[in-house]
């Protein structure tokens, strides 16, 4: 499943990976030294439970939780030094910042670091022709940003080419090979975890994560406060209601029809836009997998469903006529994310939604209770179109 080598000749990438790795910065192959515990300032987060920085003096350490350990170890710690000193710690990786180069292997990281004003550190990029982001796209084309290829078989020949400080790459429970030879080759990795958050702007948060690497602490806070404030004044602006909408949410991919769990971002969401969710009190935080069969029992008389893949209601009928014993479709009351996409397939619904949760929660509100916000426009949402069809 994971990295494939395109490069016919293995001597080379063995040539390649030792030369690279005598020049990367990366602290692993540092002196070691004890630390006396240094941290004089530890940061308040204030929805985010997947990471923690803690201030010293002359560095910054940065740990990655690992949400699927049971006794409470680290999924990475990040040292990270504006000057790097002669001994480095151990037990981590160590990065001189702020860094200038990074291959981005998800793509929620594009407008957290477009905020940032960094998305010049992008050098490289994964499933380029699936990217929405149009500054991005462009510098492809140019030859400014390069393609990796397939995110789950990265070209590691091209990463090394590029020499980026760091790779963003999500973290996963199992074992991540891609990962482990980046890292095997010097180049450090840096994981992202902000999609196991429970809340959306916990998810938004992690803004603050990445803006350590950049020494952009304070800019990111004050981005963070905005969009944490946008977000309360829209989920302020609900109308009191005894019976709240009720909803579906997803779609029918493969024969199986995926819906939020209750301790899911998602499920956050639907609660925060004033949404009465059949699994809101689901203790799962992922996907819940369901056959169309229990979606019609369950949620067929579901006011709204968001998330349908579908454009228009003539080709949901086309798809499968039982779409149409559904009550949302019934109303007329269906909604896709495709408001933003590119004729590839891009999707910016999945790109700068993570950084922006108050319009993801704006676009609910504004489906849900139009007079609540009249001046808003949908910005990742938009109804299904109305076209012939025989019901």
């Amino acid at each position: 499943m994971f990295p494939r080598m395109n490069n016919p000749t293995p001597y080379l990438l063995t040539i390649i990976l030792i030369l690279f790795t005598s020049g990367c910065h990366s602290g692993k192959k540092g002196e070691h030294h004890e630390f006396f515990e240094p941290y004089t300032n530890h940061v308040e987060l204030r929805h985010a439970k997947g990471f923690q920085i803690d201030r010293a003096d002359d560095h910054t350490r940065l740990t990655i939780l690992n949400p699927w350990s049971k006794d409470d170890e680290p999924y990475a710690v990040y040292y990270l030094y504006p000057t790097l000193p002669e001994k480095l710690p151990s037990d981590g990786i160590s990065i001189q910042i702020p860094v200038s180069s990074l291959v981005v292997n998800s793509f929620s990281y594009f407008e957290f670091l477009s905020l940032l004003g960094e998305t010049d550190a992008i050098k490289g990029v994964t499933d380029g022709f699936r990217i929405y982001n149009p500054l991005i796209l462009e510098k492809i084309e140019q030859g400014v940003i390069s393609d990796m290829g397939d995110p789950f078989q990265p070209n590691l020949e091209k990463v090394m080419t590029v020499k980026p400080d760091a790779v963003i790459n999500s973290a996963y429970a199992q074992v991540d090979s891609y990962s482990e030879r980046l890292t095997r080759a010097g180049i450090p990795v840096i994981y992202s975890l902000e999609w196991m958050e429970n809340e959306p702007l916990a998810r938004a948060e992690w803004i603050r994560m990445i803006a350590a690497f950049f020494g952009k602490d304070l800019q990111a806070d004050s981005l963070f406060a905005e969009i944490e404030q946008r977000y309360n004044f829209a989920r302020e602006q609900i109308p009191t209601n005894p019976v709240p909408p009720s909803l579906l949410a997803g779609d029918n991919f493969q024969g199986t029809w995926y819906v939020p769990g209750g301790k899911s971002f998602n499920a956050a969401l639907f609660r925060d836009a004033g949404l009465q969710y059949r699994y809101s009190d689901n203790r799962e935080s992922g996907s819940i997998g369901l056959d169309i069969e229990s979606v019609l029992t369950q949620f067929s008389a579901a006011d709204f469903w968001f998330g349908c893949e579908s454009d228009s209601y003539a080709e949901l009928a086309e798809k499968d006529a039982k779409y149409l014993l559904l009550n949302a479709v019934k109303k007329r009351q269906v909604f896709n994310n495709h408001n933003r996409i590119t004729l590839n397939g891009g999707n910016d619904y999945f790109e700068s939604g993570a950084a922006h949760p108050d319009l993801v929660l704006s676009d609910l509100i504004r489906a849900v209770y139009p007079e609540a916000l009249p001046e808003y426009s949908f910005t990742y949402i938009k109804p299904l179109e109305e076209e012939p069809f025989r019901e």
